[in-house]
């Protein structure tokens, strides 16, 4: 086994016995990545379930989901589309547990997977966030459409978006599912479409 390998399998043992609000967990899952991206993503996954009933605390979901969320976005937007993807877990756990849900890295993700028409994750992602009682909702929503609004705007440079009837479906079934004045709005936004 050379160093690398022991090193790997060290800063594994070093993380599991990490407890929830230990500070040294992104650094040591960096150090992780930089050496196996996919192991550190698995065990992003393990010790995100084995903390779960701390995700309320929006100072645990910082360094247990948004700075590794972060770091794993930057260094390979594909793997950790592909990863992500395939771990229905993680989305329950990021979407469905975490009080930083909706916000930041994985709002701009979730924006992207709509924005590129992966419906299917998109789909699971919002039935997660739908059941999520760290966060409001109805207010997420109005944020995920301008945030898809935006998105599309920017890339394409034009001033009115265009959405396939997919993503327009997919959209129009999470806004009839919320309740108050964002319901009227975000439906006619999209039927302006």
């Amino acid at each position: 086994m050379n160093a690398k390998t022991t090193r790997k399998y060290e800063l594994i043992t070093q993380i599991a016995g990490l407890g929830a609000s230990d500070a040294a967990f992104p650094a040591l899952l960096a150090e992780l990545c930089s050496i196996d991206y996919q192991t550190a993503f698995e065990m992003w996954e393990f010790m995100l379930s084995k903390h779960s009933a701390s995700l309320s605390d929006k100072a645990v979901c910082n360094r247990m989901e948004v700075l590794p969320f972060t770091m794993f976005l930057r260094i390979s937007e594909t793997k950790m589309r592909t990863l992500f993807t395939e771990s229905l877990p993680l989305q329950k756990l990021i979407y469905g547990i975490c009080a930083t849900a909706g916000a930041g890295n994985n709002l701009a993700f979730l924006t992207s997977l709509i924005s590129a028409s992966k419906i299917d994750t998109a789909d699971e992602c919002l039935q997660k966030l739908r059941g999520n009682s760290n966060v409001d909702f109805n207010e997420l929503m109005l944020t995920i459409v301008n945030d898809v609004f935006a998105a599309y705007c920017a890339k394409n440079n034009v001033r009115v978006p265009v959405l396939n009837k997919k993503q327009k479906t997919l959209l129009l079934d999470y806004i009839g599912k919320i309740k108050g004045s964002n319901k009227a709005l975000l439906t006619q936004r999209l039927k302006e479409l």
